[in-house]
């Protein structure tokens, strides 16, 4: 059943207040990210380039050189002997990495609002509760729902979990987790499975199933458990060599270098995926940085939406030139602190622009003086007509 609340417009009013003052934190924080983000950009370019320029490319099965220390490039196959085994469920597979997923059955709350505006500025806010069945790997707590009659169990009894193999080589080196979470995974087939719990049963060659129901028609509480496997493969890695294994590497830009993509993989396409990652994260924290400036500045004005929404439709108007606003602004500072970041983090590149720029705007200017010299003095206009006879 929809639950109703009824908001004054003093108590909008209060609220607009406070988010008016809350907004300049806000501001300050998008200001403080978007001028990060340009340093950390272009430290992790900067590194990333003195990576492609340092980088020697070895043989995996090289043991003879003295590589202690050297960033190096190696492609080879990464795997173990080991078995990797889930001793709650009896699993035993080869591999690298064995990752079991365990999930409930449970309900979930999904909660909507609606405000409407009344005249005299307060709002009717509607707030509706729905709720749906779905399997989540982590216990959702059904005591804070609104409703009664959708209980969830309070644990679940079993968890997800990762095995690992202790020991995994890529050559004669060893492959530590960096490696191994960077690579592949697939399904794992399960085949007839060993001493698992005795409530648990195989329903299909993936999934062990707990429960009154089936996979086809679930109890809530049901538990279902599938597992992923990272077989033996190839790999290529950039990182510095230490002893038999690897460790970041820290570039002159003070950044640390580890790379690692599944295949086989040259030196230089490494780096430059590397780059495109680098690249499109920072343009990703450039709109997160704009987003909240535009969050705030709406804060900010939204004090003039409150005071005019004594008449709806006024409240409407005044909501959406404000938001317009915001919008500019947000756009205009935005950019501004951005290519002052970028003056800062780089001058050479900003000072090129400039000139480029400006170029630009005498090239043009140039231009047009020229073609309204060639076009010459316009015509002469016509002569006055001669006076009336007797006047």
């Amino acid at each position: 059943m929809p639950v109703v609340e009824h908001i004054s417009w003093w108590s909008r009013l209060k609220q607009s207040f406070f988010g008016f003052l809350f907004s300049f934190v806000v501001i300050v924080g998008a200001l403080v990210l978007l001028a990060w983000n340009e340093h950390r950009t272009l430290k992790n370019h900067k590194g990333l380039v003195a990576a492609g320029e340092t980088v020697q490319a070895i043989d995996a099965a090289d043991t003879e050189s003295d590589l202690d220390g050297r960033l190096v490039h190696l492609s080879g196959r990464v795997e173990s002997e080991e078995t990797l085994t889930d001793p709650e469920f009896g699993i035993e597979t080869g591999g690298l990495v064995l990752r079991r997923k365990v999930e409930m059955y449970q309900w979930k709350e999904n909660k909507r609002t609606e405000e409407r505006e009344k005249l005299g500025g307060g709002v009717e806010r509607v707030t509706t509760y729905s709720y749906e069945k779905v399997w989540d790997d982590e216990p959702i707590s059904s005591s804070g729902f609104h409703e009664s009659g959708h209980d969830n169990p309070r644990s679940m009894p079993y968890r997800s979990a990762r095995y690992a193999a202790a020991e995994a080589w890529i050559g004669a080196f060893r492959a530590d987790d960096t490696v191994l979470n960077a690579l592949n995974s697939q399904a794992l087939a399960l085949g007839e499975a060993g001493e698992m719990p005795g409530e648990f049963r195989q329903v299909d060659g993936n999934t062990l199933y707990a429960g009154r129901g089936t996979p086809a028609s679930p109890q809530i509480g049901d538990l279902r458990v599938r597992y992923t496997l990272v077989p033996a493969q190839e790999a290529s890695i950039i990182a510095q060599v230490v002893g038999d294994g690897f460790t970041a590497w820290n570039s002159p830009a003070g950044t640390e270098i580890y790379l690692v993509e599944p295949g086989r993989v040259t030196a230089a396409d490494m780096v430059s995926h590397a780059q495109s990652s680098n690249s499109m994260f920072g343009w990703i924290l450039r709109g997160v940085g704009f987003v909240l400036m535009w969050i705030a500045f709406g804060m900010m004005l939204s004090p003039l939406r409150t005071v005019a929404a004594v008449l709806p439709p006024l409240g409407k108007l005044v909501g959406a030139a404000t938001g317009m606003v915001s919008f500019v602004l947000a756009a205009v500072i935005s950019l501004t602190t951005i290519v002052l970041s970028w003056i800062l983090v780089r001058p050479l590149w900003a000072v090129s622009v400039v000139i480029a720029i400006v170029i630009v705007i005498a090239m043009w200017s140039r231009r047009g003086a020229q073609q309204g010299a060639a076009a010459g003095p316009g015509p002469m206009p016509p002569p006055p007509p001669p006076p009336f006879p007797g006047r």
